[in-house]
């Protein structure tokens, strides 16, 4: 598989803009064939930021951070190559009335700091992270498209 001349463009830019320690396009070419695969199918248009690795109970997932039109899109890939999750940034008015609804009663006294719309294969979700300004504490909070707020995963 050849990759895309705009791909290597971003990766070249990349580069340059990370030029303290390893580079975009190092840790990128460091990761395994199938995350690389998986990763360029997409992110096309995106402009890498930085990738991270965590280990969990069913082995390693790799984020690889993005931009899209200066918005996040990120991309979580297990060691597999499976596409685990999509998160994009996004915006309280484009959310499904019954999950805008949910989050602005979370919000209600407090200030939302960021959003973002999860896609897990067929299933999306909103993730919100709340400021209270009264206390300073910080929350994050799960919404399903329907207004269920989940629980925190431990």
């Amino acid at each position: 598989m050849t990759i895309p001349k705009t791909l290597l463009s971003i990766l070249a830019l990349a580069s340059l803009a990370l030029a303290e320690g390893d580079t975009f396009a190092t840790k990128f070419n460091a990761l395994p064939k199938s995350v690389q695969e998986t990763a360029k199918k997409h992110m096309e248009n995106a402009f890498p930021v930085s990738i991270a690795a965590a280990k969990g109970a069913q082995g390693w997932d790799y984020q690889i951070n993005t931009r899209v039109d200066g918005k996040y899109h990120d991309l979580v890939i297990d060691e597999k190559g499976q596409l685990v999750a999509i998160k994009d940034e996004t915006e309280l008015a484009a959310l499904p009335a019954a999950a805008k609804a949910a989050i602005e009663k979370q919000t209600s006294s407090a200030k939302l700091v960021t959003l973002e719309k999860v896609t897990e294969g067929p299933r999306v979700s909103y993730g919100a992270v709340i400021r209270d300004a009264a206390q300073g504490t910080i929350t994050q909070i799960r919404v399903d498209a329907d207004g269920t707020v989940k629980p925190k995963k431990p």
